[in-house]
């Protein structure tokens, strides 16, 4: 989502976007979801006065809202202001013959105190996704504990993601978990501004549009804000559809070359930065 307090000065309004967003989903005809689920990143710089902000528009929602954490996120706010009525940030839900698991993808995000707590590192706003053995083995011995038949993770790094974002620690330690937990029958993610499903563990992972920049790697262009709907039926089978808004109003523009390739991999964040920072010069 990339809630900020100063959206204008973004590279997309996204309290614009959010009202495009969610006209599109709540006050066009559509059938009323029975949920939402944020997949991370809420706030764009994971500041007390962002969840504030966040809580208000979450606040529209005419269902209950889950959210989960993203790298942009920190911890201790984000625990402390953005849960409220109609707003949580729990671990599971059992939905039918579903059970829906609210993963942290951010274990390279943090240190672990000696006490056994955890700790935002500084650069967490730049950590690549990846579960952790905690992480792993909680999500198998809770579904390992559930009688529901079908298990969904929803989480904000998706494993077996493109480029810049593949993780392959990431990829492995998911594959690792679908033969501990056979029952996971699909992922939904966030993270890389995308609207696309691709296969990890011979499973489905589903990749959630941004209110922000979205971006199409097929054609290294942008795209409009959105948001994924998902229908879970009861012999586990998932029907999930991305949903674009505004295209006229946020058109597609060709990415610059240099930003092509730091999203292909061929170079890091952070060398992407020093030739544009050199370039300035």
């Amino acid at each position: 989502m990339h809630f900020c307090t100063d959206p204008e000065a973004a590279s997309r309004n996204t309290d614009d976007t959010w009202d495009a967003v969610f006209a599109d989903a709540f006050d066009s005809g559509r059938p009323l979801a029975d949920l939402v689920v944020i997949t991370g990143d809420i706030a764009d710089n994971g500041t007390e006065a962002e969840y504030e902000k966040i809580g208000e528009k979450l606040g529209r929602l005419p269902v209950p809202a889950i959210v989960c954490p993203g790298n942009h996120d920190r911890q201790a706010p984000f625990d402390a202001i953005l849960p409220r009525p109609g707003i949580s940030n729990g671990r599971t839900m059992r939905v039918g013959s579903w059970l829906f698991l609210f993963a942290d993808s951010n274990a390279d995000g943090r240190d672990r105190r000696p006490d056994g707590s955890q700790v935002d590192r500084d650069d967490r706003t730049h950590a690549h996704g990846r579960f952790g053995d905690a992480e792993v083995a909680w999500i198998a011995e809770t579904i390992g504990r559930s009688d529901a038949d079908h298990a969904f993770v929803w989480t904000h790094h998706p494993p077996g993601a493109f480029g810049f974002f593949s993780k392959p620690d990431h990829d492995a330690e998911f594959a690792r978990l679908v033969e501990m937990a056979p029952k996971i029958a699909g992922v939904g993610a966030g993270h890389t501004h995308t609207n696309t499903t691709h296969e990890c563990g011979g499973r489905p992972i589903h990749q959630c549009p941004s209110l922000s920049t979205n971006i199409d790697y097929g054609n290294f262009t942008t795209l409009a804000p959105g948001y994924r709907t998902y229908e879970f039926a009861d012999d586990g089978s998932i029907t999930s559809e991305a949903h674009l808004v505004g295209e006229d109003r946020w058109p597609s523009s060709l990415l610059s070359e240099i930003s092509r390739r730091m999203l292909r991999g061929e170079i890091s964040y952070e060398e992407m930065k020093a030739q544009l920072a050199a370039e300035q010069a």
